[in-house]
């Protein structure tokens, strides 16, 4: 739109074209700090002071951990050679020092430091250790202690298809439930299953299944996450048309719920079985002990860093991390320095010899703010800085020749760029033919199933075919790929932007189609990997899961496949399987109009612990919690909560009228009796988030009554008066600023301006000048068309002379820095995803924020698309916060972060129908309430396990006490010169004799060479205090110990290492003498035992019958929760008959359900009982310009 102001036009001299040609152009750019927004420039910090000093040398070391410090700064790693001269000793005087702060590495033989040595997968460390070392377990003691706590069976959730779970295990499940011998189950690959077995059974048509979807074909459905869908086939017109059955469907689907339960439960039943599959659980995914980073970064000194410039302790840490893992993912809130972490973790794996020649791939805008931001840092940094211009034509060639003949410290490319880079078409065909390999598998396993589903296997695999035969036949410039740039460590910055990477899955909700840019940089970081190894890849963004459950896999695929493969879960269906779990949950219908539907999603995760162990060896997430950035406070509402302030709307019988017409429009889609390419149901949703934000953006006529545009303008207006005169300081000179008001943030991805028609942002514009507020003073981002426009404009803003601010998330979002005086953020409509949420608020809950408070409102119009829309970001934000904030010591997950919560109580308020938020407080209880259980299930189990081994041991006690009793009367006194020992026959009256004598027999014996995997008896050693000692040998871990015990007496004996026994001397002769002489101290200690043990059996007899005593309130608030589910499916089947919906109770419970629905929807749509319940979330005013009459 025309503001009246004069355009800009950005003008690069001649002198600076030819700087940004030459590699060392961005050093020259360095010598000054350019303000884009007042386009001014001042010179930089190297040209006013020294930026760089020469570091001293440390030549000495006081203690073994300071030398390893400084070993670690200076190489990287132990170096054996430098600890030695640092503390001034041999190096096999300095390695006896370093003790357990370092470990011998059996595979390489180097010396590894403890932290790193005992994190990871620290089992296969375990197991190559005392492969290499069978004779020293001592020495590998430690590895045992650093694993994780094994988990008991309670612990873990056993489901049909679970990797760990082998296919024997799984067809012997199926043939003693349905008692068919000829059942045979496969597992071919991961995520591919096969049942064969009898489908007529009555056990299997109707026990366990039905007659349409047989309890074998129920079973491969679950074991390969696949939808339990039955459908009826018709012909029309001569075409196959299919449509499902929801009666068979359901039937179907609780068949296999039955199933899937009574897995869960079979799996633990037998005890070895049990035993067998938790051993084998725990080795595939309870082997992996965390490092702590906290301070792993403190020893560094980072030479050539800026004296300027001082690393904060999660910046050093974020360092350390790359440094010591061969991919990470910096997963840091916006404001906690990602660029400088990027750039000092790349300058430390160079100077440590660690990677040669590092790329970092930038967004396009930020190439020169990115590679000024470097030389900042480090100014004596040599990098070469390239963007798309660079590849161009001849260019490409010598930018190639550039890379490869020199010595960078790191090329920083813009991600086009990077694109423009390929890999050689033997490298590209590998990998595609590896992808062709598996997309094979996948199209197989699919055919006869939903017939989209193929087809779109069987495009993807001929579009895959034919780019194969491309690569193999086009030319291409010699010389001029990936790797002859010598490349061979990646950084990617705002990874977010390569999520779609291709992923094939039984689940319909969890694939990827894929992107050519994910594509690109996956092929790469695969290429490198067969050449380097496993150190590749470092990435940074703020929202590494912006969307969906997929994300949290494939950013896995990109930094550690080698995780997922060591666990068997390298197909998404695999790690679904072991991880996921679908639930079926009531959601609005997108067509909205207080329409809801049933609709089955892979929502719900379980073993969380081992799924999260996984996530955090490579994901250094910061949250703000964890940095405790200065921020803004929310603004308290009425009810006291700090959280984002709903404005809920009636809508106008305009958008009811529409919300109607969509339902028709989605009914004849759904019925195929329209084309395609003339309606569709991402043409239906985009038209119903349009009438949501105001129907004339659908072609309606003004609405009679007030609009969202109404309400929104109302609110910005209050808020303004409020504020307009507030003093701020300058936001450059931090002096009181004269000019005073504060700013409002509208964002709004629909309605943008446009010249030939009416549009949301104009309509806002004309409400607020209307109420007083100058038309200077509102601004769009959409005026500012480049980079050196948003700057002024911003600046402009955090001056105070911008009032209002409206724009989209993808113009106003990500680097939109106006924070200074930002008071309000109006969400006019609600974008796709939790990330988008994220980045707006983010926008005023951010550093630099002068106000104590602000306030984020969200505009929802009840009944319309917005509810569905809300509904949807809190499905995607309940994933979203389970993993960024997933705690270890949590199985299962459920609850939802702060920005779900907001998203949850938007879709109750806004549908107008009380049951959701009821049905929410269901859900809450019985989860509480079943986790109670659960706990005393578990007590229970232990209680009767603590009863049979008390039991047990009372028999043994009874025994031992009158063996002990017995024996008594035959102590004979040794103490003092009373002392006599018969060793081998001979009696010595002095204890060192007798010491002598025992270090003779063991010699006689070949005490020190018995083998070391068998025990053995050796004989009778001698007596001492009336009573024979008889010897054996025990061995353990490759170890021999012997033990010398006194026959007779239980108890009375002494197990020490052979080499010590062989040695022998005085005290081993006391430790046997001291055993008769205590007898009488043992038979009490023994009999306190016995009554110990009976007082165990008096008090689990006396608790373990106890029952569940929630148990009744579990029940209440199950029926509950079934009564608020049927209410729904009742609706839903009212509102809409051909729905796939059946109801959660039958008879007469879903008859009562319904009249309850009836008589809570009819309160709920009563215009005075919505007002009254938005009311508690809403100023006067806004309820004043509701409550106005229609004209």
């Amino acid at each position: 739109m025309d503001t009246g102001e004069a355009g800009t036009a950005r003008i690069t001299p001649a002198p600076a074209r030819l700087l940004r040609a030459d590699p060392f152009g961005p050093l020259v750019m360095a010598l000054e700090r350019f303000d884009e927004e007042r386009q001014t420039a001042s010179p930089a910090a190297m040209l006013k002071q020294r930026v760089v000093a020469q570091r001293p040398i440390t030549q000495g070391a006081e203690t073994p951990a300071e030398a390893i410090t400084l070993s670690l700064d200076r190489t990287g790693r132990i170096d054996l050679d430098t600890i030695a001269h640092l503390l001034g000793q041999t190096e096999a005087d300095a390695r006896a020092g370093l003790g357990e702060m370092v470990y011998d590495d059996p595979s390489t033989g180097n010396l590894i430091h403890a932290p790193e040595y005992l994190s990871g997968d620290v089992r296969i460390k375990l197991d190559a250790a005392q492969t290499a070392a069978e004779t020293e377990p001592e020495r590998f003691a430690v590895n045992v202690a650093a694993l994780p706590e094994k988990l008991t069976m309670e612990q873990i959730q056993a489901r049909l298809g679970a990797v760990w779970v082998d296919a024997e295990t799984h067809q012997q499940f199926l043939r003693e439930l349905l008692r068919d011998r000829s059942i045979r189950v496969e597992n071919p690959m991961p995520g591919m299953w096969e049942v064969r077995g009898n489908r007529q059974t009555l056990r299997a048509t109707s026990e366990w299944g039905t007659v349409r979807r047989p309890a074998t074909m129920l079973s491969q459905a679950l074991m390969e996450q696949k939808p339990i869908t039955v459908y009826d086939e018709y012909e029309e017109l001569g075409t196959k048309k299919r449509v499902v059955n929801a009666l068979e469907t359901t039937a179907a689907q609780e068949k296999a719920d039955q199933l899937q339960e009574r897995f869960g439960e079979w799996v633990w039943e037998n005890p070895e079985r049990a035993e067998r599959l938790t051993d084998e659980y725990n080795r595939r995914f309870n082997s992996i002990a965390l490092r702590d980073y906290s301070h792993e970064g403190d020893y560094l000194t980072l030479p050539g860093v800026a004296l300027n410039f001082v690393p904060r302790p999660h910046q050093r840490a974020a360092v350390a991390r790359m440094l010591s893992e061969p991919a990470v993912g910096l997963f840091h809130q916006v404001g906690a320095g990602k660029t400088a972490e990027m750039v000092m973790g790349t300058m430390e794996l160079g100077r440590m010899g660690l990677v040669t020649k590092p790329v970092v791939v930038v967004p396009n805008h930020m190439l020169e703010q990115f590679a000024r931001e470097w030389l900042q840092i480090y100014p004596q940094a040599r990098i070469l800085a390239s963007s798309s211009d660079d590849l161009a034509g001849d260019k490409r060639r010598l930018f190639v020749a550039r890379a490869a003949a020199n010595d960078w410290d790191a090329i920083i490319m813009t991600r086009t760029a990077f694109q423009r880079i390929p890999l050689s078409p033997v490298a590209e065909a590998g990998y595609i033919s590896r992808e062709l390999d598996t997309l094979r598998v996948v199209f197989e396993e699919a055919t006869g199933e939903d017939a989209m589903s193929v087809k779109r296997i069987e495009k993807k695999l001929l579009s895959l075919e034919q780019t194969y035969k491309d690569l193999t036949d086009k030319p291409r410039d010699a010389g001029i790929t990936f790797e002859s740039t010598g490349i061979d460590y990646v950084v990617v910055d705002e990874m977010h932007d390569y999520k779609n990477l291709a992923t094939e899955s039984s689940i319909q909700d969890a694939r990827i189609a894929g992107a050519g840019r994910a594509t690109d940089l996956h092929m790469k970081l695969e290429y490198l990997r067969s050449r380097h190894g496993d150190r590749v890849v470092t990435v940074a963004t703020a929202t590494p899961l912006a969307n969906s459950i997929t994300e949290a896999y494939v950013m896995q695929r990109y930094l550690r496949p080698d995780l997922l493969e060591n666990a068997g879960i390298g197909h998404f269906d695999a790690w679904a399987a072991t991880f996921g779990q679908t639930v079926t949950e009531m959601e609005m219908a997108p067509t909205g109009g207080g329409n809801f539907r049933l609709k089955t999603r892979f929502a719900k995760f379980q073993n969380v612990p081992e799924m999260l162990r996984m996530w955090q060896v490579f994901a250094d997430v910061k949250t703000a919690e964890d940095l405790k950035l200065p921020t803004p406070l929310l603004r308290e509402r009425s009810d006291g909560q700090r959280v984002p302030e709903n404005i809920v709307l009636q809508p106008g019988p305009e958008l009811e009228a529409y919300i109607a017409d969509i339902g028709e429009r989605a009914e004849r889609v759904a019925n195929e009796s329209v084309r395609p390419e003339e309606d569709n149901m991402l043409k239906i949703s985009t038209d119903g988030r349009k009438a949501a934000l105001d129907v004339r953006m659908v072609g309606g006529d003004r609405p009679n009554g007030p609009t969202k545009i109404d309400a929104v303008a109302h609110q910005v207006l209050r808020i303004w008066n409020e504020t307009k005169d507030v003093a701020y300081l300058d936001d450059v000179t931090k002096e009181h600023s004269p000019t005073p008001g504060a700013l409002q943030l509208l964002f709004s991805d629909l309605g943008t301006p446009k010249l030939d028609r009416w549009n949301a942002y104009d309509e806002l514009r004309l409400k607020l000048v209307d109420g007083g507020m100058p038309a200077e003073t509102i601004r769009y981002i959409h005026e500012a068309k480049t980079d050196p426009d948003k700057a002024r404009l911003f600046a402009a803003a955090r001056a105070g002379h911008v009032a209002v601010l409206v724009g989209s998330t993808a113009k106003m979002g990500v680097g939109t820095n106006v924070q200074a005086r930002a008071i309000a953020l109006h969400h006019m409509d609600c974008p796709w995803r939790p990330a988008d949420i994220e980045q707006r608020d983010g926008r005023i809950v951010r550093q630099g924020n002068q106000n104590a408070e602000v306030g984020l409102y969200r505009y929802v119009v009840e009944r319309s698309f917005d509810s569905y829309m809300w509904q949807t970001v809190e499905r995607k934000a309940k994933f979203i916060s389970q993993i960024m904030r997933g705690r270890l010591d949590m199985r299962e997950i459920e609850d939802i972060g702060d920005v779900a919560l907001g998203a949850a109580e938007t879709k109750a308020l806004s549908s107008g129908n009380p049951l959701l938020m009821e049905q929410s407080v269901a859900n809450n209880d019985v989860s509480r309430l079943q986790r109670l259980e659960r706990a005393w299930q578990r007590n229970q189990t232990n209680l009767a396990s603590m009863r049979v081994n008390a039991s047990s041991q009372v028999g043994v006690l009874d025994r031992d006490i009158g063996l002990l009793t017995a024996a008594l009367p035959r102590v004979v006194d040794t103490s003092d010169d009373l002392f006599r020992m018969t060793v081998a026959g001979r009696q010595y009256g002095k204890r060192a004799d007798a010491g002598i004598a025992i270090g003779e027999w063991a010699s006689r014996n070949g005490v020190r060479y018995l083998p070391t995997n068998a025990d053995r008896k050796l004989g009778e050693l001698g007596q001492v205090g009336g009573f024979p000692i008889d010897v054996a040998s025990r061995t353990s871990l490759g170890q021999v110990h012997i033990l010398a015990e006194l026959r007779g007496v239980p108890g009375a004996s002494v197990t020490v290492p052979r080499n010590q026994f062989a040695e022998a001397g005085v005290g081993l002769v006391r430790q046997l003498e001291n055993r008769a002489a205590s007898l009488p101290k043992l038979i009490i200690e023994t009999q306190q035992k016995r009554v110990d043990a009976e007082t165990t059996i008096a008090e689990v007899d006396a608790r373990i019958d106890d029952p569940f005593k929630h148990s009744t309130d579990l029940r209440e608030a199950q029926e509950r929760q079934a009564r608020v589910v049927a209410g729904l499916a009742a609706m839903a089947s009212e509102q809409n008959p051909a729905a796939e919906t059946t109801d959660a109770v039958g008879g007469d419970g879903a008859a009562v359900a319904r009249d309850r629905v009836k008589e809570l929807a009819t309160r709920a749509h009563t215009r005075l009982d919505s007002n009254a319940y938005a009311d508690r979330n809403q100023s006067p005013e806004l309820r004043q310009i509701r409550t106005q009459p229609r004209a």
